[in-house]
């Protein structure tokens, strides 16, 4: 079995700019994170997008695409049951929840528990 790996999809909210947005969640949220969850983690990465490519440009915008992709593999499947418990304790809920509505739009976050197929780069 793979290493357990979650994506979250996360929009700034509306009216903030892309520095606010960043230093909250550098300076606050992945702070909460890390010390409520870090100790299941094996790597946590933060990604902040610097423009939207013309992949498909009559179906989407920069108002469409979210502001941070976050990666976190997690050790293993017993500690993503671990997560689910502690994120569900209600003292830690209230603290991840207030921090989240500062800055994020909550409505639109995904978080994905995903596979990762890592072919490399060479042929």
């Amino acid at each position: 079995m793979a290493q357990p790996k979650m994506i979250i999809l996360i929009q700034k909210k509306k009216g903030m700019s892309r520095e606010d947005f960043i230093h909250h969640y550098e300076t606050s949220h992945s702070v909460i994170g890390r010390r409520l969850l870090g100790h299941l983690w094996t790597k946590y990465v933060r990604n902040y997008p610097l423009s939207l490519m013309e992949y498909q440009p009559e179906d989407n915008s920069v108002d469409d695409s979210y502001d941070a992709i976050t990666e976190i593999w997690i050790k293993d499947e017993a500690a993503v049951e671990e997560m689910a418990r502690l994120i569900n304790i209600p003292e830690n809920n209230k603290i991840i929840l207030e921090d989240e509505e500062k800055f994020q739009e909550r409505k639109l976050t995904r978080l994905l528990m995903v596979e990762e197929v890592d072919t490399g780069t060479t042929v």
